[in-house]
């Protein structure tokens, strides 16, 4: 069974969770071994139907227990939990010997075109938080991975990362409009001159789409190659 938002996969059928592993290992791609005492550099020996070898010179002190794994490849990220391994040594050498992961979170590394919207287009994103209170901020930016929204005032405390935006609305004009669900990743303060050249301060939320459909992923897609054809177009006259 595999899950795909926006790049990330969840790989449990376990001949892909083999092949992908027995890749890692022939690419010799370095792993970072995780918990919460420490962490190391490890490489991945081995790959067998059920179970994985990796070098363990220095996990003695963190092996307690279940640990993370993260593979930074050149095109995803994978992270996987393991259980407690077994301390072997071969030809002189400490490794870890653990089962075969029952999946995988494979994080693919996609580039998604991104366009800055001008402030006379009035892009504006709106809704309901959680509390039922309605909300309207201009967007700033898009692409069909992401949002970010422009807040101006006081943040509410309830503007934390992690927040999800359940049903927003995206009004492109005539571009078309897109209901979607999102999850606010960050916050940053942010300035600009205003026609005195005196500073603004507004706060910029980054916001991530979440459980969006290949379909929903494609419009918004074509609607942000359709905006920045015409911008361009307007910009060469």
């Amino acid at each position: 069974m595999e899950h795909n938002d926006n790049g990330l996969f969840i790989k449990r059928e376990r001949f892909e969770v083999l092949a992908i592993l027995r890749e890692i290992c022939k690419q010799r791609t370095p792993l970072r071994v995780v918990n919460q005492q420490q962490q190391f550099q490890s490489l991945l020996l081995s790959v067998g139907p059920d179970n994985i070898v990796f070098s363990g010179d220095k996990a003695e002190s963190v092996a307690n227990g279940e640990f993370t794994v993260v593979i930074e490849s050149h095109d995803a990220k994978i992270e996987f939990t393991v259980g407690q391994p077994k301390f072997t040594d071969q030809l002189g050498v400490q490794v870890c010997s653990t089962c075969l992961p029952k999946e995988l979170v494979y994080i693919q590394r996609r580039r998604q075109f991104r366009v800055t919207t001008p402030h006379w287009r009035q892009f504006l994103c709106s809704g309901e938080y959680a509390d039922g209170t309605a909300y309207q901020l201009r967007i700033q930016d898009l692409s069909a991975g992401g949002v970010g929204l422009r807040f101006d005032g006081p943040l509410p405390g309830k503007l934390q990362p992690g927040i999800l935006f359940k049903k927003a609305l995206l009004d492109l004009g005539s571009y078309g409009s897109f209901k979607v669900n999102m999850e606010l990743m960050v916050i940053n303060e942010d300035q600009e001159l205003d026609d005195d050249d005196k500073p603004v301060h507004f706060s910029r939320l980054s916001c991530r789409f979440i459980n969006l459909g290949l379909a929903m992923e494609r419009k918004i897609q074509s609607a942000v190659f359709a905006f920045e054809l015409d911008f361009n177009k307007k910009k060469k006259r």
